[in-house]
């Protein structure tokens, strides 16, 4: 049973590591159509706006909120709210959270 634990205990930090990591992917997914990170962006890049630097304008928790719904933060965001599930929100916020200005960290 100890060993159970103990590798659990591993697999959950090994988890962690890993949806940082992934965080990248879910942003191609869910927001690179409207908006841009160190000069790429989709499409619509133009009206969603640059993020280069939302790390260093909000905290993780005004971050998370926004997306989930915008306009409760904002009265004329035009962004819809994203439907994620609970690992992508911890992503986006994550990967979000490390972008302080210029890229990506």
């Amino acid at each position: 049973m100890k060993r159970l634990v103990v590798g659990m205990g591993v697999f959950m930090v090994l988890a962690g590591t890993a949806w940082a990591a992934g965080a990248p992917d879910v942003y191609d997914k869910k927001c690179k159509a409207c908006h841009s990170v160190g000069g790429a962006g989709g499409p619509m890049a133009k009206m969603g706006g640059a993020l280069d630097d939302a790390g260093a304008k909000h905290d993780e928790a005004w971050l998370r909120a926004y997306l989930k719904d915008p306009k409760s933060k904002m009265d004329n965001a035009k962004m819809p709210k994203l439907s994620l599930s609970d690992p992508e929100w911890d992503q986006i916020v994550a990967y979000l959270m490390t972008l302080k200005g210029g890229a990506a960290k």
